[in-house]
């Protein structure tokens, strides 16, 4: 197709700005008029570093916020064992001519400290840590929204990541939602075999994870475990790098910035949940069917999205709370249990919904192919596209209510393993009555193809195309 995804350039002056920012931080690259292809960034890759250890924390790190304004100022708070000089460099993840990652600000050299050891609630097991701030960023008015690492590297050379989003704050045409709430409930930070715990897993007296000693509530204040990269977040990553490459016109927000109407996705063309989105408030689902209703369009490039009903717990969200209680006869519906255990399951707003984990890879399996989501891939129905059905999978349930559309299409039906069993995984789209599309992957394994899979590629962009125009 040869219709541009971007009407509006992504421009921005990447400056700190301020007296007092230039004091604490150094600006690395100048500006420039194209965001994705700015020069001077510096090639490596997320893993091309020494990271520390959960057990012996030689550094580690938060931030203040999951997401941060252009004008306003983040906090890092930062440990390091033993004590130590360290500094922190600030990245952006694009495309970048192919690097990845560009270098906007760093700090100087801090003196380090031990901080206490995180308190552990005895009713909730959740972690939190209280640990005093290191290092002040002062984002620039000119900052361009997207997702951004933070690099700790102490004297030693011992490193960790803190991810963060500077958020939207004008009207891109796509608005990214990164998963934050999901990568809160995954993390076992401290991995250390004794304090540590997850929405999933705690750790008994031997050093075992075990499910029933798993955290009711987990806090933003506190590292994630072991080199401070969310589980999954390399997916979400690789979208953005590849999304930026093609110039795509694209805002980034955070789960708390949706919860909390900082951001508003009524105001963009499509919002994209590119990443495992498995946590949901109330205020997220009911702003994001709003906007589905006024013509937005959805895009979820995973699976297993909106699957648990969360709330957060503090007026500035920085704990996310999920007892996971199912529903007894009789009793009132529990506020934290599953979407589809209360009643209104996933289906009804994505058009299909999670299903079982997958055992190894499986093809997707395409269906429909003269549909303009396949034109251009050379694809026909039957074709199997290796390795796209991974992680989990999502499915269109018979016995349950499909949303309200104007056109409704199963793109693929992919078989595929789970303990011996056979199931199937489905990628879907319909179009609502307000003529947004609304689009389910249906498998974690998609953002991960996309980089490399051309077929794959082409239909995302007959996708993007279709909904950013």
């Amino acid at each position: 197709m040869s219709r541009q995804w971007s009407r509006r350039a992504v421009f921005g002056v990447l400056a700190l700005g301020g007296a007092a920012a230039a004091a604490a931080c150094r600006q690395v690259a100048p500006s420039g008029p194209e965001e994705s292809t700015r020069e001077r960034t510096i090639g490596f890759t997320v893993h091309d570093r020494r990271f520390g250890d959960d057990r012996r924390g030689q550094i580690a790190g938060y931030a203040s916020a999951t997401s941060v304004a252009p004008g306003e100022t983040l906090d890092f708070h930062v440990s390091v064992s033993p004590a130590a000089d360290y500094r922190i460099e600030v990245y952006r993840v694009g495309h970048y001519g192919g690097r990845g990652e560009r270098l906007l600000a760093a700090s100087p050299w801090l003196a380090g400290r031990t901080q206490a050891e995180p308190s552990v609630d005895p009713k909730t097991r959740m972690v939190r840590c209280a640990w005093e701030r290191g290092w002040r960023l002062r984002v620039g008015p000119d900052w361009v929204s997207g997702f951004y690492l933070a690099l700790l590297t102490n004297a030693d050379g011992w490193c960790r990541w803190v991810p963060f989003v500077v958020r939207d704050t004008r009207p891109a045409a796509g608005l990214v939602i990164v998963p934050t709430s999901t990568y809160q409930a995954y993390n076992m930070w401290p991995h250390d075999g004794r304090l540590g715990a997850s929405l999933y897993y705690g750790f008994d007296a031997t050093g075992e994870p075990v499910a029933t000693l798993r955290s009711r509530s987990v806090s933003h204040d506190r590292p994630y475990q072991d080199d401070g990269l969310p589980a999954l977040a390399e997916h979400d990553m690789g979208f953005v790098r590849w999304a930026e490459e093609h110039g795509a016109d694209l805002g980034y927000a955070t789960s708390e910035d949706l919860d909390s109407g900082r951001v508003d996705p009524g105001r963009h063309r499509a919002v994209i949940f590119c990443g495992h989105d498995e946590y949901w408030t109330t205020a997220m689902r009911r702003a994001v069917a709003t906007a589905r209703d006024h013509g937005t369009s959805l895009v979820f490039l995973s699976a297993n999205n909106c699957y648990w009903r969360v709330r957060y717990g503090t007026p500035d969200r920085r704990t996310v709370n999920c007892t996971k209680v199912n529903p007894r006869p009789g009793k009132p519906v529990p506020l934290m249990t599953r979407w589809r255990a209360a009643g209104s399951p996933e289906q009804e707003l994505i058009g299909a919904q999670y299903v079982s984990v997958i055992d190894g890879r499986a093809p997707l399996v395409v269906r429909d192919s003269r549909h303009w989501f396949w034109a251009g891939t050379g694809v026909r129905d039957g074709d199997a596209i290796p390795n796209v059905v991974s992680g989990e999978a999502d499915q269109r349930m018979p016995d349950v209510r499909l949303p309200t559309s104007t056109e409704d299409v199963t793109l693929a039906r992919s078989p595929y393993q789970r303990k011996g069993v056979r199931h199937e995984q489905h990628t879907t789209l319909y179009r609502a009555p307000s003529g947004a599309w609304v689009f389910a992957a249906g498998s974690l394994g998609w953002t991960a193809a996309l980089p490399t899979d051309a077929r794959i590629q082409r239909a995302t962009r007959n996708l993007l195309d279709r909904v950013l125009e």
